[in-house]
């Protein structure tokens, strides 16, 4: 592909593609192609960048496969940030393989992985010499880096406990995926991972619960997701305890009210996470607890992540695996981000990019 070609980010004047869109130019990683159904959000995005650099907004409309089509046939690289991810699936990523690039995706979990997969799918990435990058996002993603990084410090580790969520205002496309994230092919209510397999109906949620990562009280529900287990057997750890966070009460009332009703609208999420961010301000964490031997004192590590943004975290994944994809560093076939991702020094990275305070103790 001519060396000319843009870089494509999707969804681009998005919470997730703005701030992917900001570290790419701020990087140096040029042209720039911004792509969103309103042609003029993109453009004002675009011009509203630092001077330097190639920067274009351009309508793409991913219902609409020849618009899709035109818009990848522009790019070298496309980095989707349009959801929900269950939607998009790997319409996306299809539409980069045929025209030869590579793919960046900052959600994209075990669904569209299993969908690029599925009939020899991840072995044509490879023949072509693509890459596609899946779950390059907060969560997953620098759910399951963090933990490694800490995994790296801590020789002998053998168990782990996460805590990871907060309060934050969801857009539509995030409330999506929330809603959708149940189901076995994203984890298991109330299950921990134990003696090298998934133990269900192990652990119970916690109510009231204080951990540094938060800056209140909250509640934490165990949810053993497949990341969390591709984690554990990569690690070797005998015992992963894993929480979803909630630090207000709307959300986590509505989004239960919604399975019961297995109804697919967002709006009631919308709304309840704006009224939790509206009584206890926005902010998320992820903290991580390792330990050498039993998980019944003290930990022998431990890393908190705190931030006000988590679309900001989300961002810097992103573009740190558009980056490193560019650049030649990562393999071709379809991987998830933290499974090609060195994990100590993304982490250093990370500390460096000032979207969120990083602690190992």
């Amino acid at each position: 592909m001519h060396h000319t070609a843009a870089i494509g980010v999707i969804g681009g004047y998005g919470a997730v593609g703005s701030a992917v869109v900001r570290r790419l130019h701020r990087a140096g990683a040029h042209p720039l192609l911004v792509g969103g159904r309103d042609p003029d959000r993109a453009a004002a995005l675009a011009a509203g960048l630092p001077a330097g650099g190639q920067v274009d907004g351009t309508a793409v409309d991913l219902t609409d496969p020849d618009s899709l089509d035109r818009f990848v046939a522009r790019c070298r690289l496309v980095v989707n940030c349009a959801g929900p991810s269950y939607r998009v699936l790997d319409a996306v990523a299809r539409a980069a393989l045929r025209h030869g690039v590579d793919y960046v995706d900052a959600a994209g979990d075990d669904p569209v992985h299993n969908l690029l997969c599925a009939d020899g799918g991840s072995a044509r990435w490879v023949t072509s010499g693509r890459t596609a990058v899946l779950s390059a996002g907060a969560l997953p993603g620098l759910s399951s880096l963090l933990p490694r990084a800490l995994a790296a410090r801590t020789p002998g580790a053998t168990a782990l406990d996460a805590y990871v969520g907060g309060v934050a205002p969801l857009t539509p496309a995030a409330a999506g995926d929330v809603l959708l994230a149940r189901g076995p092919e994203h984890g298991t209510p109330g299950a921990a991972w134990q003696d090298g397999r998934t133990r269900e109906r192990a652990l119970a949620p916690r109510r009231g619960v204080r951990v540094d990562a938060f800056p209140a009280a909250v509640d934490a529900f165990p949810f053993l997701s497949t990341e969390a287990v591709r984690l554990a057997r990569a690690t070797g750890l005998e015992q992963v305890r894993w929480y979803t966070v909630f630090g207000g009460e709307r959300l986590a009332e509505e989004l239960a009210m919604a399975w019961a009703l297995e109804t697919t609208d967002t709006a009631d999420l919308v709304t309840a996470a704006e009224e939790d961010v509206r009584r206890h301000g926005a902010w998320y964490g992820q903290e991580f607890r390792l330990w050498t031997g039993a998980a019944d004192g003290a930990p022998a590590a431990r890393l908190v992540l705190r931030t006000a943004d988590s679309y900001e975290l989300s961002g810097f994944l992103a573009a740190a695996a558009a980056l490193r994809t560019l650049r030649g560093e990562l393999p071709p076939g379809v991987h998830y981000a933290a499974d090609v991702l060195e994990p100590t020094a993304t982490t250093q990275e990370l500390a460096a990019d000032g979207a969120a305070e990083l602690r190992f103790s």
